[in-house]
């Protein structure tokens, strides 16, 4: 039987046995903690008609059906069930290490102004306007919701989503059944090692979204090296960078905001913004090149630009002779880049506030911890989400990475290690605060509690005046 058959007979889907309900189908997916396998018999009972399977066992029923590969299916399912919404919206996947959240907001604010209306789904929301469907959930979220909220927003009016497409959503098949108008990739560098094992095998992972979907453009960073190499296994290729089909020309950045020089199919173009930092250079020039893809005029696109917001990103706020700096790098990269970028602006001395994430990769941490070191005048190691891990063993880590630790400084306490830093703050100091950046909770043991440095900040600076 085809699967659309099964969906016609179908009141709803699931991959977790608890949710079957009469008239359910349930989706047998393995994951890292449990397996789906194990409770066929249970979503049996509850009235499922009809489960779906990759391996043979031992309960005998007609409403088992045998599939190669049971995330594709809950995929295919989930897309035909919510009536195929990535056919009927401009679909624009963008993945990369990081910008992903920048550019998405770059490419929602640009195709909103030229009269586009457009959701958002990624690592802050997923929202179309100011309706917010979810919050704080994940960046790319599993087939169920993924298409579902794909048929909300189209429903509700939306004619485009632009989205942030994790490493992690396209190795376990999270939007499979999607077919886009745009697919981008921003950057690569390491993360998520814990996951994907190697740095081969997470590209591998990305690469998949320009390999295993339809779409008509692949807007790539020909500037990156791994941006390089996807160029050959992607179609309809549009690039951007020094020598891309959108060419930056030049590039200027300070606390007031950014200057972007580009030319694009023969023609000039700058455009300014607010978002300050090197690195943006980039996140504005996909953005732009999206803009361009979709038919739009450089004044449209200068005015999507103008008024583009991104929670939690080179976030800044006035001390009293000093600059404090909020950012969400949590990788190497990342942190590398925002670095260099305060650093250029800094009139006197860098501060760095950071930590990393426990039960995520343990590699990076002491990548972080040098280039905190050769970029900073002072470092603050603390608590990131420690998660189940000890704060300490994770600084620690972090330490292994420094060898001149003479301006090191070790404060687990995140709240106290902020208030620290601001205490310490001279004339011309900038202090960067990063790997949060808009989360408002630290997780530890498994409990969210409400934290949000930027608040913190703000509480800091008060008490300093």
């Amino acid at each position: 039987m085809e699967l659309l058959e099964y969906v016609k007979k179908a009141k709803g889907i699931t991959a977790n046995s608890k949710q079957v309900q009469d008239g359910y189908i349930f989706v047998a997916i393995r994951g890292s903690q449990s397996d789906g396998h194990d409770y066929v018999e249970e979503a049996l009972k509850r009235g499922a008609i009809c489960v779906f399977v990759e391996r043979e066992l031992q309960a005998k029923d007609q409403r088992i059906v045998r599939v190669e590969d049971t995330r594709k299916v809950l995929g295919e399912l989930s897309n035909l069930f919510f009536d195929e919404p990535s056919k009927k919206l401009k679909l624009i996947g963008i993945t990369g290490t990081n910008g992903k959240t920048t550019t998405t907001h770059m490419v929602e604010s640009i195709l909103n102004k030229g009269g586009v209306k457009t959701g958002l789904m990624g690592t802050i929301y997923y929202r179309l306007g100011s309706k917010i469907y979810e919050q704080e959930g994940r960046t790319t979220p599993d087939p169920i919701k993924w298409h579902s909220t794909l048929h909300q927003m189209l429903s509700e009016g939306a004619r485009a989503v632009v989205a942030e497409v994790s490493s992690h959503a396209l190795d376990q098949r999270r939007i499979w059944g999607s077919s886009f108008c745009i697919v981008g990739f921003t950057n690569l560098s390491q993360d998520h090692l814990d996951y994907h094992g190697s740095m081969e095998n997470y590209f591998l992972a990305k690469a998949r979204l320009f390999t295993e979907y339809e779409y008509t453009y692949a807007v790539i960073n020909s500037d990156d090296p791994w941006g390089k190499r996807l160029l050959a296994m992607a179609k309809g290729v549009k690039t951007y960078g020094k020598d891309g089909n959108l060419r930056i020309k030049d590039f200027r950045t300070g606390f007031e905001g950014s200057q972007l020089h580009v030319e694009f199919e023969g023609r000039s173009y700058r455009f300014i913004s607010n978002l300050r930092g090197d690195f943006q250079a980039y996140n504005l020039s996909a953005g732009i090149l999206i803009g361009f893809l979709f038919g739009l005029d450089g004044e449209t696109i200068q005015q999507g630009i103008k008024e583009v917001y991104v929670p939690g990103r080179f976030e800044t706020y006035r001390g009293n002779g000093f600059m404090v700096v909020v950012d969400y790098a949590h990788t190497p990269d990342a942190l590398e880049k925002v670095l260099r970028t305060a650093k250029r602006l800094k009139k006197n001395r860098l501060i760095a506030v950071f930590g990393a994430g426990g039960n995520r990769d343990r590699s990076k941490r002491p990548l972080m911890g040098k280039v905190a070191r050769e970029l900073s005048d002072l470092v603050v190691l603390t608590s990131d989400n420690p998660r189940f891990e000890e704060p300490m063993e994770i600084i620690d880590d972090i330490l292994s990475g420094i060898e001149d630790r003479s301006n090191v400084i070790v404060e687990p306490d995140r709240r106290r290690a902020i208030e620290l830093s601001i205490s310490l703050a001279e004339e011309g100091d900038i202090i960067l605060i990063a790997g949060k950046g808009h989360e408002d909770y630290q997780e530890i043991k498994g409990v969210k509690y409400p934290f949000k440095d930027s608040d913190v900040v703000k509480e800091a600076l008060n008490v300093r005046l």
